[in-house]
């Protein structure tokens, strides 16, 4: 594949989501209590931070930020998962629901004043950012001692019916391996931990799950695709029809200085 055709791929996956917002707040991942703490450094209990959530999409992260109490401002560029976020919002308790703020834009350029955040957190989004003018921005919005912290779920498929789903929506072809911590004088060294993740989904939201995933949003032969995802499902589901899906959750966390 050319260069100017991966751009293109790259480009219309970049912004593929919006259309799919409401279903990708219905079968995507959660984010556990105890990886959103260690992504803030791991606060006493009862320390609450102002925290720029970016490229939040509908907000899964942030939600669970403000529940612990922090005070969140989560920023995106499509409208289609900011809407999503507020209708999601507006489900939540009055006083969660009023530590969560949105904005339109993106990681190139935070609408937030400098020095004003506690930490920066990115779920499963880094790898969209252009890096190198991102982190500067991070670094820009972060008070010193604050956090800018990312992570990513990732699919236990090396073996099993995991790689059978991979080599159905041809992940490897796909996506190209660009989880890519940052670096950058004005952050300490990187942190690094893992975390096991066990989600569980009925067939019909694991093939709505991976029509979520940006490369099968945009690909030719997407139906076909899911109509595989959906046989698999099938075969492989366990007791209530549910399919138990591994995962490793692997997060980042650098200190500004």
């Amino acid at each position: 594949m050319g260069g100017e055709q991966q751009a293109e791929d790259y480009a219309a996956r970049r912004t593929s989501f919006g259309s799919t917002a409401w279903e990708y707040d219905a079968v995507r991942p959660e984010w556990p209590d105890e990886t959103v703490s260690w992504m803030l450094g791991a606060p006493a209990p009862g320390t609450a931070l102002t925290v720029v959530d970016l490229g939040c999409g509908t907000g899964k992260g942030s939600r669970v930020l403000a529940r612990l109490g922090h005070e969140v401002d989560a920023v995106d560029p499509s409208d289609g998962m900011l809407e999503a976020l507020e209708a999601a919002r507006a489900t939540l308790p009055a006083t969660t629901a009023a530590r969560l703020r949105s904005h339109r834009g993106g990681a190139e350029a935070i609408p937030l004043p400098d020095g004003t955040a506690g930490a920066v957190t990115v779920f499963q989004a880094w790898h969209w950012f252009d890096a190198e003018v991102a982190v500067l921005e991070c670094a820009r919005v972060l008070r010193p001692g604050g956090w800018l912290s990312m992570a990513w779920h990732h699919r236990e498929d090396r073996s099993g019916w995991g790689a059978e789903l991979s080599a159905i929506v041809r992940h490897a072809e796909n996506v190209a391996p660009r989880e890519e911590p940052p670096g950058a004088t004005s952050f300490d060294a990187v942190e690094t931990a893992e975390f096991g993740y066990l989600m569980r989904q009925g067939v019909d939201d694991l093939v709505r799950h991976a029509a979520t995933w940006s490369f099968v949003a945009i690909h030719p032969e997407r139906e076909q695709m899911l109509a595989q995802v959906r046989e698999l499902g099938l075969r492989v589901a366990g007791p209530g029809g549910m399919v138990e899906i591994p995962m490793r959750t692997r997060c980042y966390r650098l200190r500004r200085r």
